[in-house]
């Protein structure tokens, strides 16, 4: 699975990197390799082999799905990385694992491509193990490789599944990007295919069984449940994140408010014109940088008679130096917001990229309401 960048916390152990890409076997995955040894150990037992044997082989095939899962995740991070997106972290976890890359600039055929290669990488790996299991003679490794073998292909083909958050969902988003122009559209789309798919995955285990005329087993639906679960937290968030896309989708200048740069020397009084007019007033540097906005009830407080001798300095809330931003004539709104959450920024000051002219002061508290409102308008079509 692959996955746009974001700031985390702790991501686990680090057990190596792969060009220079972090990679982290994640504090969950020993409660996976637990599992698969208590569960799958008493079935792989030989009487003849002593007690231990079945859960050593258990534990062997823990370690190999281990890899197998690394493997799969390192063909996410190539693909990414010979695409040009800067990967930040390989993490194995107790849901198989996960790739983070930076896709800010990605397009519909670096997605598809990023994606199809971990399941692809999978089922070349079950090829290779089966035919080592053909050239093993012993029972052991035979057993093992079968096993594994058996189990990547599994992963491989289900991974290939059309919905989100699997890779296959990843190809259908972005079939449906290209097609829509819509990256939005793309995710609401095999987001709800990715809920079909959960609930198909526990209907084709609950019901197998009836078909070979056998009750259920508690196992035989504790595992598609959890599974189900993870696929349909993933598909509902890939349905929100494509609403949210697509509410952020229009030109980022449509959301500006006015403002008013001056000369951090000049007096309440100067400033007042613009005050009044409910524009935003930026008090600037000697070179024309702005260093902050004016608190227009902290200028309207000022005594009458000081208005003409109080430097707008004292009514002014600082800002970062990071709170100027840059962006292309044609940005979305989604450029702006990605910035402005990578900065922490609640005001942001929009120059042009070309020109450095200033084109308006974006705020986190107006963002929300366009974006809520859009939210709303589409939720109730």
């Amino acid at each position: 699975m692959s996955t746009p960048a974001r700031p985390s916390a702790a991501h686990g152990w680090r057990i190596g990197s792969l060009a220079g890409t972090p990679v982290y076997l994640g504090r969950s995955w020993p409660i996976i390799a637990v599992i698969i040894v208590v569960v799958f150990g008493p079935n792989l037992a030989r009487p003849d082999r002593g007690a231990s044997y079945g859960y050593l082989l258990a534990a062997g095939y823990a370690v190999l799905l281990l890899v197998s899962v690394l493997v799969h995740e390192a063909s996410h991070a190539l693909a990414a990385r010979w695409r040009g997106h800067p990967v930040s972290r390989i993490v194995a976890d107790v849901w198989g694992g996960h790739t983070v890359y930076d896709a800010t600039r990605t397009s519909p055929t670096t997605t598809a491509l990023v994606a199809v290669v971990g399941p692809l990488s999978n089922l070349v790996l079950a090829g290779v193990v089966w035919g080592i299991r053909a050239l093993t003679t012993n029972e052991t490794a035979v057993t093992l490789l079968g096993i594994v073998a058996f189990a990547n292909l599994l992963v491989g083909l289900f991974n290939l599944l059309p919905g989100l958050p699997l890779d296959g969902g990843q190809i259908v988003s972005a079939l449906v990007w290209r097609a829509t122009g819509s990256k939005g559209r793309g995710l609401v789309a095999a987001g709800w295919l990715g809920r079909v798919v959960a609930v198909l995955t526990v209907g084709w285990f609950a019901l197998r069984p009836l078909a070979e005329e056998r009750s259920p087993q508690l196992f035989d639906l504790v595992w598609p449940v959890a599974i189900a679960f993870f696929l349909w937290q993933g598909a509902s968030g890939a349905v929100q994140a494509g609403r949210i896309h697509e509410a952020t989708s229009g030109r980022a200048a449509d959301v500006l408010e006015p403002l008013a740069l001056v000369a951090g020397t000049a007096t309440v009084a100067e400033v007042e014109p613009a005050v009044a007019s409910g524009a935003w007033v930026a008090a600037a540097d000697p070179t024309g940088w702005p260093l902050g906005v004016v608190d227009p009830d902290s200028a309207a407080a000022v005594p009458l008679g000081s208005r003409d001798r109080t430097a707008i300095a004292s009514v002014t809330v600082a800002q970062p130096v990071a709170w100027v931003v840059a962006l292309p004539d044609d940005a979305v709104l989604t450029d702006l917001i990605r910035v402005m959450t990578e900065r922490e920024l609640s005001l942001a000051v929009v120059v042009d990229e070309a020109t450095r002219d200033i084109r308006g002061l974006a705020t986190a508290e107006r963002i929300n309401a366009v974006v809520g409102a859009e939210l709303s308008r589409r939720g109730r079509r």
